[in-house]
């Protein structure tokens, strides 16, 4: 395992951790179950992108569904900030890979986000901007790396 890797795994762990925590807090109960299982999911997903080539998909739709399902079955909005770092590196990896349908499906997780959130909320609430953002900051960080020229020969 790389080191980018490790530290996408400890900040993604301690996000998703400490999103349990606030959300236990302030909505109760089990609140806090969809977006830890679903960002777990995502974020081993994305850690296994190099060694499962359906990892990638895998990933994408576990994201589509927990924004799709947190609205059905009344819990806080998703994915939450964990997830959409795990998605943000996602993209970043494949721009190079010039595997451009992730960035796609990706802002389709972002549009879902958008799309699930509560009527009174209009749809921009703190998750939806964590999810645009994150999806944007992925996507020039992969665009740097790709259009960056290569390192001189030794």
């Amino acid at each position: 395992m790389k080191l980018i890797d490790l530290a996408l795994a400890a900040v993604c762990t301690a996000a998703l951790a400490f999103t349990a925590y606030m959300l236990a807090n302030s909505w109760g109960g089990t609140s806090w179950l969809l977006d830890t299982v679903s960002g777990t999911a995502v974020l081993v997903l994305v850690l296994l992108r190099r060694r499962w080539r359906p990892a990638p998909a895998a990933a994408l739709a576990t994201a589509l569904a927990a924004a799709l399902l947190a609205r059905l079955i009344d819990c806080p909005q998703a994915p939450g900030p964990a997830t959409a770092l795990a998605l943000a590196a996602l993209v970043a990896w494949s721009i190079p890979r010039s595997a451009f349908w992730i960035p796609a499906a990706a802002l389709g997780v972002v549009i879902a986000t958008y799309a699930t959130a509560w009527p009174d909320d209009r749809g921009f609430t703190a998750v939806t901007v964590i999810n645009a953002v994150a999806w944007a900051a992925g996507l020039v960080a992969g665009l740097a790396i790709r259009l960056a020229p290569a390192s001189p020969a030794a």
